[in-house]
């Protein structure tokens, strides 16, 4: 029998494993040999991938991902536990202080703060005096540093209230050396195990929504004002030992955007950011430019706190296309651990601030299968999971991935490693930290504090005369608010040549 499902009704499916890819629409073959009918939505082959109840009734941090591949090695489901179990930690109310979850409570999570210009502020100090929300990410080498939405468009929903975004990453960051020197006398070239960084996406509520009571909420004063912000989007990225590439998932709430290659029913759905007339449009919609619809289409930079609504649809559903590397396990295991966390919700009995999480579904996860190895690439050969994997509300027109990217079609290369590269061990300059390209984040953590971090140079330094010309330009590079402080050195060769950078 086969069963055709949207992203919203995976709800007590875990003995088969069924996901509809909107995205694609005939039967085809997977790269690893796997007949997909994307029509029907249902894999040849089932892959169970419980998530246990124990991660909801006693919730904890895994400290690594499981190896349960025959050949010790660890498969897809075991990524997909992993960041599920991440999720309801981070998700659970904390025991210190009950009316917060874990990923609330400042002294485990810090937010990022700026200040009013768009500079790091410090984060660290244990006291919330900077701002923490913006209304655009943009890309790193602008003044608001979170890298993640691409161009760094503005989206509104459709009561015409901004979405806004914040940042948060565990303490481990702050006292976490940024000197090439120090690194190279501890041998370190990857963040530490444990290392996370939390981003989050968020609508303002009318009065229905808050009384409707299925978002994760909180409040906000905004421009003098109170509001309550409704959680609509989150990424997680956590190191391990044996993936400091970090492992990236990423979540969205039910009703945040339609799928752009429309399969059943889509416009009985009250979309955040979708109108009812657009969204019957789809699938011929999608891709129009000439449209008032204009899907995926933002324009407004860093915009007021209302404007015109945005029409936003997925364009890889779940973030996979059929003919991705192992597609059909992906898909299965995404659809089995959602659906997994829905019914252990039930079954649990687990309180109302849990309940909540019904309302949310795991987009995908990213991950490397060989960390000798570097990501990115042509069909980017050596990475896993959902490779096309795009949050709608905070990568809105960065949904069109071209896995087999050159460089020269001006097309976003891939993924979250498209913007966070990871070097493998085995390159010759594999240090991740003072690359400032794998963690965009810990830069401004550290020149928050009024610290010094070092990047990587754009070439070989041999002298200070040489070093003023490509320091200047590889700080300011690296951000916008950045300048050299005179510094330089090629004393770590996993690093080459570094430039010390500090905040104006």
């Amino acid at each position: 029998m086969k069963i055709s499902l949207s992203k919203l009704i995976l709800t007590g499916l875990l003995s088969l494993a069924v996901v509809q890819v909107t995205g694609c629409n005939a039967t085809s073959t997977s790269a690893d040999g796997q007949s997909v009918d994307y029509s029907a939505g249902v894999p040849s082959t089932t892959y169970d991938c419980p998530a246990s109840p124990t991660w909801i009734t006693n919730p904890s941090l895994p400290t690594e991902v499981k190896k349960s591949a025959p050949d010790g090695s660890s498969n897809f489901c075991d990524f997909y536990q992993f960041s599920t179990q991440t999720y309801l930690y981070l998700m659970s109310p904390s025991i210190e202080n009950p009316t917060l979850r874990n990923f609330q409570v400042d002294a485990k999570y810090p937010l990022l703060e700026f200040t009013s210009s768009g500079k790091p502020a410090d984060s660290c100090n244990n006291l919330s005096d900077g701002q923490t929300l913006r209304t655009g990410l943009r890309q790193s080498a602008s003044p608001i540093t979170t890298g993640q939405a691409g161009g760094g468009s503005t989206i509104y929903d459709q009561n015409g209230n901004v979405a806004y975004y914040d940042v948060r990453f565990n303490k481990s960051l702050c006292n976490m050396s940024a000197s090439a020197v120090e690194l190279a006398q501890k041998n370190i070239t990857n963040f530490n195990p444990g290392t996370t960084e939390l981003k989050f996406a968020w609508k303002v509520l009318n009065n229905d929504e808050i009384l409707n009571n299925s978002y994760v909420t909180v409040p906000q004063n905004i421009g003098g004002h109170v509001k309550t912000l409704g959680l609509i989007g989150m990424h997680i990225a956590v190191a391990t030992h044996d993936h400091p590439e970090f492992v990236w998932a990423t979540y969205e709430h039910k009703t945040n955007t339609p799928n752009c290659d429309a399969q059943g029913l889509q416009a009985d759905t009250n979309w955040s950011f979708a109108s009812a007339a657009c969204t019957s449009k789809l699938p011929l919609s999608a891709d129009r430019t000439d449209t008032a619809c204009k899907f995926n289409q933002p324009t407004v930079k860093n915009g007021p706190a209302t404007g015109t609504a945005t029409n936003i649809c997925a364009v890889y559903p779940f973030g996979t296309a059929s003919g991705d590397l192992k597609a059909g396990e992906n898909l299965a295991n995404i659809a089995s651990q959602n659906a997994s966390i829905y019914q252990n919700l039930k079954d649990t009995h687990a309180a109302q601030s849990m309940q909540l999480l019904n309302n949310y579904f795991n987009v995908g996860a990213i991950w490397v299968s060989d960390t000798n190895l570097s990501s990115g690439g042509i069909g980017v050969p050596n990475e896993r999971g959902s490779l096309r994997l795009a949050n709608t509300v905070a990568e809105t027109d960065f949904q069109h991935v071209n896995l087999n990217y050159t460089g020269n079609s001006g097309e976003f290369a891939s993924n979250c490693f498209g913007c966070h590269n990871f070097t493998g061990k085995e390159q010759p300059l594999n240090n991740n930290i003072t690359t400032q390209k794998l963690s965009h984040s810990f830069i401004d953590v550290i020149t928050g504090q009024g610290k010094a971090a070092d990047v990587n140079a754009t070439s070989h330094i041999d002298s200070n005369s040489h070093a003023k010309n490509i320091c200047e330009n590889t700080c300011k590079n690296t951000r916008g608010y950045l300048s050299w402080n005179g510094n330089w050195t090629n004393i770590n060769t996993s690093s080459g040549s570094v430039c010390g950078c500090v905040a104006k």
